[in-house]
């Protein structure tokens, strides 16, 4: 079995780049779950910190996208 890590960088374009990426994927369950006015209410929560985390530069928002591959053979 072989594994490795590679970790992309993607450009995000936007406001709250991070957080338009995130709430199509990770997301997803917790705001499903949610009634629309807690999940608007939980989004605006999570879009400071996340603008923080990750500011937008002139090209748009820099995003460390962590993968992991394997490759097993038989």
């Amino acid at each position: 079995m072989d594994a490795w890590e590679t970790t992309y960088l993607h450009v995000l374009p936007g406001d709250d780049a991070v957080l338009a990426w995130i709430t199509g994927t990770a997301l997803r369950p917790v705001l499903d779950r949610l009634h629309p006015v807690e999940a608007t209410a939980f989004l605006a929560d999570c879009a400071a910190p996340l603008r923080e985390a990750y500011p937008r530069g002139p090209y748009g928002t820099l995003f460390p996208f962590r993968r992991i591959f394997t490759v097993t053979r038989r």
